[in-house]
């Protein structure tokens, strides 16, 4: 899922037990986006975050700008700290509330959000992963899996970016479970982030990562 994708309401939450990358998905969507929005990412969202939240929120700004607010759990004073900004925030500002653990949220919070599901996507095989960087420069992209990939569609007939960028994201955590070296792994975070920019072509960041990361058996 994208930002492009999210309801426009106000206050979205997400629950997902893949919290970290979620949220980075996400921020590399909001930074392609506008420098005005903020990431908040905490495993425990205290009250003194909140309170920059808040003050974040209030501060006055001619166009749209967005929160994202990821968090493992959320201490009692920072949730009703938050409760009216969530209710009626500015004009302009929206949040979105991406957690691990919604039972740690309590009721008052819960009914000043509307709650997504995350669409049920096809899954991506690790094992197809390590056959890109297994194989050689030239054929990765010509992989029957990544022809397919490129193919596919969303449920609303646009090319589905969020799987290309799952599958990105997939080869930077086989790369760091193999130890590559540090720079490999950060640029393809880094060309994650820019999948689901509508003006980026999802075949020419898998030309570019083909080229980029070398050979690893």
């Amino acid at each position: 899922m994208n930002f492009i994708d999210l309801p426009k309401h106000h206050a979205v939450l997400i629950v997902d037990n893949e919290r970290d990358t979620k949220s980075v998905a996400l921020w590399g969507d909001l930074q392609n986006l506008s420098p005005i929005h903020r990431f908040f990412n905490q495993t425990v969202l205290d009250i003194d975050t909140a309170r920059n939240i808040i003050s974040w929120a209030n501060t006055p700004y001619n166009d749209e700008k967005v929160a994202l607010i990821s968090f493992h759990t959320a201490t009692l004073p920072a949730q009703n700290a938050m409760l009216k900004i969530l209710e009626e925030p500015r004009i302009g500002v929206h949040f979105i509330l991406l957690t691990s653990n919604k039972d740690n949220l309590i009721d008052t919070v819960l009914s000043r959000v509307h709650e997504i599901k995350n669409i049920k996507r096809e899954s991506i095989n690790n094992k197809d992963v390590e056959t890109f960087l297994q194989t050689k420069l030239e054929s990765r992209i010509k992989l029957p899996f990544i022809i397919e990939l490129l193919a596919r569609t969303d449920e609303e007939g646009r090319k589905d970016r969020e799987s290309v960028r799952e599958f990105i994201l997939n080869i930077s955590k086989v790369l760091s479970d193999k130890k590559v070296l540090p720079h490999y792994i950060t640029e393809t975070i880094q060309v994650a982030s820019y999948a689901s920019d509508p003006s980026v072509s999802g075949k020419a960041l898998f030309e570019y990562l083909a080229l980029l990361l070398p050979v690893i058996k």
